[in-house]
């Protein structure tokens, strides 16, 4: 009968000692375990983040609309971070976009109106919730600027009465978190302060205040005004010459090239306001209204001035009275004459106001690169061309001679920078899909070396156990062991049969064997411990 190896290596293994026995087993369900590992790590894809840290109700609902497109994902134990595989990355920031992601703070805007609202909600639960939304719809604005990180916006609108004329004016606070080494500029700052006062209805600008991360004002509230007038200044004098270094460069150029110009301009502005009002009267006169008044009294014969006379005069008398008499009887007895004349007198009110900023002088620098022949060298330029230069500068910046204006050229080398170096592209190993390749093959490597190094070994060391009593055979037993065989070879071959090579035996078969001959023949195993002796001498 053949023997089975399996049943062999069963039997070699059953009969090795039970510590030996659990050993061997906890050793290969190790392999086993180290194995399955292994196979899990190469098939597992890599996650990359879908977005940045974002709150729990944004994981949340972020988590839903991953299950509800069918992408895998998982959570950063360390960092909360919202990952997954790295081939489903656009597609699972499509499917959230759908969805208002990334959002800024985790906060609810204006997308909450077209929620279905709850019955019986009050109008201060309205009024809250839409403030809240336009402060959410702010700092998500706010936040797109390519220097803000993130954003909050706080809102104090006081609740309008019908029973005050005046109420509090609204407020707003505006806290920005700017990326790292970034300010804001001032055009910046101008620009988020009236995009929240343009936003709400009667905030004025001067009431929004703004800060950064850090708690450092970044608007003018409670600063000093000499101190607010004093940097306004330095903008508008910036921005000055900015511009007038701009109009330099940029007709200059065309001619020379690109970056073969440099100006700088420096304003002297005079800030100083002044208010006069002068009032001016004409020294000509002109009559506007004349009037004049005469009064004459004539006094009657005989008669007492101031008398009463008892009788009425009669008709021919008045008569006679009213006759002109002789000019030494018409002297009139009181004459008075009342002349009033107007005259119309000329008056001039002026009120002057100067506006603060006004040119005093200008001081121009410009510094002109060498040109490049034809064989490519650096050579000066002609004082022609220097001259008309000069009179382009003069041209672009106003050049005033009262004003004391000066304009200096120079024409020297620029000295070239140092070439930027190409952005290397990305190498062999650096693709995405060398490394899952990589670390498919590293898998199966390691597998392979877990089979052949660990567990084949391990299989054979458990099927060749060698009890103590027979570590070390006789050779008594060795000589039974090999009459053994000798006779199972005689006895299976005929005198015409040829003898067939017979099964290697096992070391615990030779050892059944030796035994069995030296108690079942006595008489041959002492032949052959005879023979040995007698070999030895």
């Amino acid at each position: 009968m053949a023997d089975n190896p399996v049943l062999d290596r069963v039997s070699g293994f059953a009969a090795q000692p039970v510590t030996r026995q659990l050993s061997l087993l906890a050793g290969f369900a190790a392999s086993i375990a180290l194995a399955i590992g292994v196979v899990n790590w190469a098939s597992t894809p890599s996650y990359e983040p879908v977005y940045g840290l974002m709150s729990p109700a944004d994981n949340a609902t972020a988590i839903s609309v991953l299950q509800t497109s069918g992408i895998k994902y998982r959570m950063e134990p360390g960092t909360g971070l919202l990952e997954v595989p790295y081939d489903d990355v656009l597609q699972a920031r499509m499917a959230l976009a759908s969805e208002g992601f990334p959002r800024n703070g985790g906060g609810i805007g204006f997308e909450s109106l077209y929620e279905e609202q709850e019955m019986g909600l009050s109008s201060f639960m309205e009024q809250a919730r839409y403030h809240r939304a336009v402060e959410e719809e702010l700092s998500r604005t706010i936040a797109a600027m390519d220097t803000v990180s993130a954003a909050r916006v706080h809102l104090a609108i006081a609740k309008q009465s019908a029973f005050m004329r005046r109420g509090n004016e609204p407020s707003a606070s505006v806290m920005v978190n700017l990326l790292p080494g970034v300010r804001l500029n001032e055009r910046q700052l101008a620009g988020i302060i009236h995009l929240v006062a343009s936003s709400i209805p009667n905030l004025d600008s001067d009431r929004v205040s703004v800060i950064d991360q850090a708690g450092k004002l970044l608007s003018n509230q409670g600063e000093d005004s000499d101190f607010g007038y004093t940097a306004e200044q330095f903008r508008l004098a910036q921005q000055v010459e900015s511009s007038l270094s701009d109009r330099i460069i940029g007709i200059l150029e065309p001619i020379l090239g690109v970056g073969a110009i440099r100006a700088q301009v420096t304003a002297d502005m005079d800030f100083t306001r002044i208010e006069s009002t002068n009032e001016i009267y004409d020294p000509t006169t002109v009559v506007r209204s004349e009037q004049t008044s005469q009064d004459i009294t004539n006094r009657g014969p005989n008669t007492v001035p101031g008398a009463l006379e008892a009788q009425p005069p009669q008709q021919g008398a008045l008569a006679a009275a009213a006759q002109p008499q002789a000019p030494e009887d018409n002297i009139p007895d009181r004459e008075s004459l009342k002349e009033t004349r107007n005259y119309e007198i000329n008056k001039t009110i002026s009120h002057t106001r100067r506006v603060p900023g006004s040119l005093q002088k200008l001081s121009v620098a410009v510094v002109l690169d060498h040109a490049i022949n034809e064989d490519g060298e650096r050579v000066p330029l002609d004082q022609a061309l220097l001259d008309q230069v000069n009179a382009l500068v003069r041209e672009a910046i106003g050049f005033s001679a009262e004003r004391g204006d000066t304009v200096q050229i120079i024409n020297s080398p620029f000295i070239a920078p140092a070439p930027l170096e190409p952005i290397p592209e990305p190498g062999f190993f650096e693709q995405p899909w060398v490394w899952e390749l990589g670390r498919g093959l590293l898998a199966a490597a390691a597998v392979l070396a877990l089979i052949f190094a660990v567990l084949r070994p391990m299989i054979r060391y458990s099927t060749t156990y060698t009890p103590p009593a027979l570590a070390a055979p006789s050779r008594l037993e060795n000589a039974m062991a090999t009459v053994g065989q000798e006779e199972e070879q005689l006895g299976l071959s005929g005198p015409d049969n040829v003898p067939a090579a017979p099964p290697k035996p096992n070391y615990q078969q030779s050892v059944a064997m030796a035994r069995n001959t030296a108690v079942e023949q006595p008489a041959r195993a002492a032949y052959v411990v005879k023979n040995w002796i007698a070999a030895d001498g």
